[in-house]
């Protein structure tokens, strides 16, 4: 009965620390799943992801978190293949309430190349990787009226920055 009672209190005071709001959502991430000549393409997939944190924010840094497929389960050093954070590019992004709008907001994303490299043996350019990104938070935050706010996406760091609808 002491151990009931004492694992009890134990849950009880542990739920009580926790102040995030933890959930399970899935991801756009643009994958290069196989590393040969014969399936050169980039790949946009559905990456299962937990999250702690409440603002939207959280879904531009999961595009650049990495990918490590778990189906090996005897590889404790599966390699990532998520090209966003091989390549080093940083996404982030917020919601910004609009005036005079009641309750609307505009997002704005910034997809940032001032670090982007293309990693050795990798067959695609930063350009190639940047369209994938810009395709993954386009799927991520579907088209609205613009009454109800625009996604605007900016790209810099690269050799030009641009806006892209």
């Amino acid at each position: 009965m002491k151990t009931l009672l004492s694992l009890l209190l134990c849950a009880l005071c542990l739920s009580q620390a926790q102040a995030t709001l933890r959930g399970l959502s899935v991801v756009k991430q643009p994958l290069y799943l196989l590393n040969n000549d014969e399936d050169c393409q980039i790949k946009i997939v559905d990456v299962p992801y937990v999250t702690n944190f409440s603002n939207p924010g959280w879904v531009f840094r999961a595009i650049c978190s990495p990918c490590r497929p778990s189906g090996d389960t005897s590889r404790k050093d599966a390699e990532d293949v998520n090209l966003v954070s091989l390549y080093k590019i940083e996404v982030s992004g917020e919601s910004k309430p609009r005036t005079n709008k009641g309750g609307t907001y505009d997002i704005e994303v910034t997809i940032d190349l001032s670090k982007a490299a293309v990693p050795e043996g990798y067959p695609f350019t930063i350009e190639q990787v940047t369209d994938a990104v810009v395709t993954c938070v386009k799927l991520m935050c579907p088209a609205r009226p613009e009454s109800e706010g625009k996604l605007e996406i900016k790209i810099i760091g690269g050799k030009a920055e641009a806006k892209k609808p």
